[in-house]
């Protein structure tokens, strides 16, 4: 049933439960292409507002409507427009198992790295474009500003964030699994200087025989990551120079397009004689060719192969995760009883 008298909420979305890496990978939304995608949306007349939550692991979109199964299809149609067949395959949820959806996903419990601290982040900053750019009605915000505090308080009544809680500590986790080396890996390159890298990075604080590079696009944005985890700053092309001298390479850029070639990790495998190079690419899109997986030497790893590094750390924190249920089904069910009661605003144009 709707959430209010006046209003409904929808979802339809796509994430690491429903798809690998190489379909969500041609639906992200860049930041850069947000407003349009949010015009896009605001233009069809059966949405009130609409919040698009884009990230590595999904693509998920909420939207509010008099007509939530009306909602659902316009929603499912942009997922269609982008990559036609892809609503087969959707996650589609009206009312309060979309409320429910959004609380799960705010307080990480959705996520490949279950109670991992950055999705909030990015929740957060889905929904303030939407304000900024007239997207976000009355529910929206009620119910994205309840999401937020759920998402805070399940990590600050439970231990959900506990051991691996980030793709960068994953990762790195990955990479020492991989070369069984008990002291870990000795040279690292970061290529990318976002939170994924900056992750990746404290957990190389306890890996103090580990050398560690950061390139990036953005020198500036590079030496300054550095400057707080005693690490080398390079430039990109700087970087790709030095991958022949690296064992292990993490990859969490936002560029469109490969970043690291099949040719160039072709070359490099040649004059590595055979030496293992763990490449493991967090971004999505990929910024590693897929091609480059059967390169002699090359252990090449994608978002999605995560999870088998952190099913110890899920399995200890079992409890943990059931508590977290348990406080999220408490708030969202008062949030529902309240809107539910709800008169509609005064005002209210809702179409």
């Amino acid at each position: 049933m709707p959430l209010t008298s006046w209003a409904d909420l929808a979802m339809a979305g796509l994430s690491h439960r429903e798809a690998k890496v190489a379909l969500r990978e041609r639906l992200s939304i860049k930041a850069g292409e947000l407003p349009a995608a949010l015009d896009e949306l605001g233009r069809d007349g059966t949405l009130a507002g609409v919040v698009a939550v884009s990230t590595c692991n999904r693509l998920d979109l909420y939207a509010s409507a008099r007509d939530g199964e009306a909602a659902v299809r316009s929603l499912s149609a942009f997922f269609a427009r982008r990559c036609p067949g892809v609503e087969k395959v959707l996650a589609a949820r009206r009312g309060a198992d979309a409320l429910r959806h959004l609380f799960r996903v705010a307080a990480g419990l959705d996520s490949i790295v279950v109670g991992e601290h950055q999705v909030l982040g990015q929740v957060k900053a889905a929904y303030q474009q939407s304000v900024e750019t007239g997207h976000a009605d009355k529910l929206l915000n009620k119910v994205f500003q309840a999401a937020f505090a759920a998402g805070k308080q399940v990590r600050a009544c439970t231990g959900i964030s506990q051991g691996i809680s980030s793709c960068g500590g994953a990762a790195v986790a990955m990479a020492e699994k991989i070369l069984s080396c008990g002291e870990g890996p000795r040279r690292v390159l970061l290529v990318g200087a976002g939170k994924m890298a900056e992750t990746a990075a404290q957990h190389m604080l306890d890996r103090p025989r580990a050398s560690l590079t950061i390139a990036n696009r953005d020198v500036e944005r590079a030496r300054e990551l550095a400057g707080r985890f005693a690490a080398r700053a390079v430039s990109l092309e700087e970087g790709m120079a030095a991958i022949g001298d690296m064992d292990v390479i993490i990859a969490s850029t936002a560029c469109p397009h490969y970043v690291v070639t099949k040719d160039r990790l072709a070359e490099l495998a040649l004059r590595r004689g055979g030496r293992p190079l763990v490449v493991i690419d967090l971004g999505v899109p990929r910024n590693v060719d897929p091609a480059s997986a059967g390169l002699p030497g090359v252990h090449l790893y994608d978002v999605d192969d995560l999870e088998a590094v952190i099913a110890g750390s899920l399995a200890r924190r079992r409890g943990e995760i059931e508590a977290a249920e348990a406080i999220l089904s408490v708030l969202s069910g008062e949030l529902c009883a309240s809107l539910s009661c709800e008169p509609a605003p005064a005002g209210l144009e809702l179409l």
